[in-house]
């Protein structure tokens, strides 16, 4: 398997297990950001991540189609239109987008991930905090 491996990898991060999932099954929220506040964004983490790999898993939330509605209610034009609704619970990226979006790009089947059950978006931006701390200069 090609996995983009957390530090974190096969262990807990914040005492959440940190579990390998397939990059296609994941619905980025955001859509990739080149720029942040004027400044080249992408690049930078994809490079960040090509030379010292992927610090932190991504914060993944399992959630239901109208959960998802209710976020995008909530945060409007920052997210990406809702896929059509299939019935089945979504993986949805809610920390790491670009991350994601590195993984992908790069060829990666699989990204290291923690998930938040039942629709625990506010739990899960809480805890991005906890991911830019160490990046706060970066931006990433």
């Amino acid at each position: 398997m090609n996995i983009l491996k957390s530090k974190y990898h096969g262990d807990k991060w914040n005492n959440i297990d940190v579990v390998s999932l397939p990059v296609k099954e994941l619905w980025p929220s955001v859509p990739k950001a080149e720029k942040y506040k004027g400044k080249e964004f992408f690049l930078p983490v994809m490079n960040d991540i090509k030379e010292n790999g992927l610090h932190f898993p991504l914060l993944v939330v399992n959630s239901t189609h109208e959960q998802l509605l209710v976020q995008k209610k909530k945060y409007r034009n920052k997210m990406l239109d809702v896929p059509k609704d299939t019935g089945e619970k979504l993986y949805v990226v809610w920390g790491g987008s670009n991350r994601w979006h590195v993984a992908n790009d790069l060829g990666f089947e699989y990204v290291d991930c923690v998930i938040f059950h039942n629709g625990e978006f506010d739990d899960a931006r809480n805890m991005q905090k906890l991911h830019r701390n160490p990046y706060q200069k970066k931006f990433y």
